[in-house]
């Protein structure tokens, strides 16, 4: 029997099988609507539907941990085990992220697109345990551990003690805030509209959240509120980042919200040990040193915070799933 993990989010799905390589692909896939069906996923999705016209749409597969579609979630699971060898989950045991976020019923739902692919037993474990064993399997013991991912659509907190996930907080602070925070920006300073993946540049390039520098000015290219023409403008770090403070604000107070909701003793772990900054969100440029100005504790990273989550389903698994599963 296989063993598989899968961590679905809003932005990309991330599967593996045993311990063979993490496949990597983008949460979208274009649904053909005359067949009923998913013709292809990933980042050609959207090529697809392009080709296609009015006979195919593009469906984001997930939005804020919960399927969109779970006909196309299920499509989309079939096509991805099919690019890395697999027919179906027939005989295969899969542990799947589910996002504390979503409701029972979302879940349970999600659960249901692997059971339709013939998975036996399907479990889901919460994100933040997953988060978690992702940084070491030590971290699973008594002593509370925090952890904060920052995903694309949500953010969640979660401290970890005995396996368990005492406390928990959600909010949908994710990257994608952070970029709509932007376009919003640009379009009222510079009378342009701009695309996410311009947006995302200047997160990505332009801005310090800390702000360890000001002045950082960069061109940019978009669509002219006047006319619809193509322009460039010129945007500033200052403006930029007063824009994305609100959702800086957010992801604090969700913090701050776990931390309220815990036990005392582990209100003193995490004040002795910090927290674990994990997620795609986690390489944005001074989000660390900034939640640490912010909130007074150490706030700690690891290579590639972005693979924490399925790389922490395969610790659990190991480990004591008897005792962590939902």
């Amino acid at each position: 029997m296989a063993f598989i993990t899968v961590d679905i989010g809003s932005s990309q799905t991330r599967i593996q099988v045993g311990s063979e390589p993490i496949l990597v692909v983008a949460s979208e896939a274009a649904y053909d609507l005359d067949r009923k069906e998913v013709r292809v996923i990933g980042a050609k999705a959207s090529e697809e539907v392009l080709r296609s016209g009015s006979k195919a749409k593009l469906v984001k597969i997930m939005r804020q941990g919960a399927p969109a579609d779970p006909e196309a979630v299920s499509g989309f699971l079939k096509l991805a085990l099919r690019s890395i060898g697999i027919r179906s989950f027939a005989r295969s045991e899969v542990l799947f992220a589910a996002t504390t976020h979503a409701s029972q019923l979302d879940t349970a739902s999600l659960k249901r697109c692997f059971e339709d692919l013939n998975a036996k037993p399907v479990t889901p474990l919460e994100t933040p345990i997953a988060a978690t064993a992702g940084i070491n399997e030590d971290v699973l013991g008594e002593i509370g551990t925090m952890t904060v991912v920052v995903g694309e659509s949500l953010v969640e907190a979660g401290i970890v003690s005995f396996g368990k996930l005492a406390a928990r907080a959600t909010s949908p602070a994710g990257i994608a805030s952070l970029r709509n925070a932007i376009r919003e920006s640009v379009k009222i300073t510079c009378d342009l509209v701009i695309s996410e993946e311009v947006a995302n540049d200047i997160l990505t390039q332009l801005v310090d959240v800390q702000r360890g520098h000001r002045g950082a000015q960069a061109k940019i290219w978009g669509r002219s509120l006047a006319n619809g023409e193509s322009e460039s403008g010129i945007i500033t770090e200052d403006v930029i980042f007063d824009a994305i403070v609100p959702s800086l604000d957010l992801i604090t107070q969700t913090i701050i919200a776990c931390i309220s909701s815990a036990p005392n003793q582990l209100v003193t772990d995490v004040a002795d040990r910090g927290l674990w900054l994990l997620g795609g969100g986690a390489r944005l440029v001074g989000l660390a040193a900034e939640l640490e100005r912010r909130l007074g504790v150490q706030v700690h990273s690891i290579d590639e915070p972005e693979l924490a989550v399925i790389r922490g389903l395969s610790v659990v698994h190991a480990t004591a799933p008897a005792k962590i599963y939902w």
